[in-house]
């Protein structure tokens, strides 16, 4: 199998420097409940479905409070790279694909976190860290669209972990390359940590559930990202780090919950 392509560029988008973004647009004056879809860069979004993410921030804050301001920045990030996204080659499908799993996996991580008794600015850190988690997935398609595609199909086809076949072709992975770009957005270190390593949380030092474990399951129990970077299966390292946190019981109850979410939202 025979593939060109050029470096992962982590700083830009397509070729297009982050400085020409306007990272700190949504909302002055308002708090994440102000979220609606007559937001400007709400109604830009015209390949996918903001009703859902409405729903899950309506449920939340009467429990919450207001999202603290540090991740309010992340969830406008969130927006604005989803928008800037659309107009670059990607498929309306796999963009629409790629944001429902993204908002199912940062609800969902809020969720458990929650039962978990996890304090609130930290549950909304596990929901805004789901909601970026797989943004590199977005970096990786506008800028080497092709050759992931060819990545992700033979990973799934040989059973190899997507993980290192990006590394292997790519320089790098989706988990890293996400964390770099939004590390340029000012997204909070503790957010680019759960996106740097949701997929291996047990390569960061922890004793007890925290949003990165949450996010985690979430990722994992939802299973419908457009790759299947261990998203619905669990490794053995993964089942040893669920376990020895005391979660692995927990999982039928998570699942549930997981199956509920299209009924929840009304979608």
């Amino acid at each position: 199998m025979t593939m060109s392509w050029q470096p992962i560029d982590a700083d830009s988008w397509n070729g297009r420097s982050h400085d020409s973004f306007d990272s700190s647009m949504p909302y002055p004056g308002e708090t994440v409940g102000g979220l609606t879809s007559n937001h400007p860069m709400v109604a830009d979004l015209s390949c996918i479905e903001t009703e859902e993410l409405e729903i899950y921030i309506q449920l939340l804050t009467p429990q919450l409070g207001a999202i603290p301001s540090d991740l309010e920045n992340g969830l406008s990030v969130c927006l604005e790279v989803f928008a800037l996204s659309e107009g670059l080659g990607i498929s309306p499908c796999v963009m629409q694909t790629l944001w429902q799993h993204s908002v199912r996996t940062g609800y969902m991580a809020a969720l458990i976190a929650m039962d978990q008794h996890v304090s609130r600015p930290l549950v909304w850190q596990a929901f805004v860290g789901g909601l970026l988690h797989d943004i590199g997935m977005l970096i990786f398609l506008t800028q080497q669209p092709q050759v992931f595609s060819a990545i992700v199909d033979l990973a799934q086809c040989q059973g190899q972990d997507l993980a290192t076949m990006e590394q292997n072709f790519l320089g790098t992975t989706h988990a890293e390359c996400g964390a770099r770009f939004l590390a340029r957005w000012g997204v909070s270190t503790e957010v680019l940590t759960i996106v740097a390593f949701h997929d291996q949380p047990f390569q960061v030092p922890h004793s007890a559930v925290c949003p990165l474990t949450a996010v985690y399951i979430a990722n994992m129990l939802e299973g419908g990202g457009i790759a299947q970077d261990g998203d619905g299966l669990v490794g053995s390292e993964g089942e040893a780090y669920v376990r020895r946190l005391g979660l692995w019981d927990h999982l039928p109850l998570y699942q549930g919950w997981m199956r509920e979410l299209p009924h929840l939202s009304g979608l």
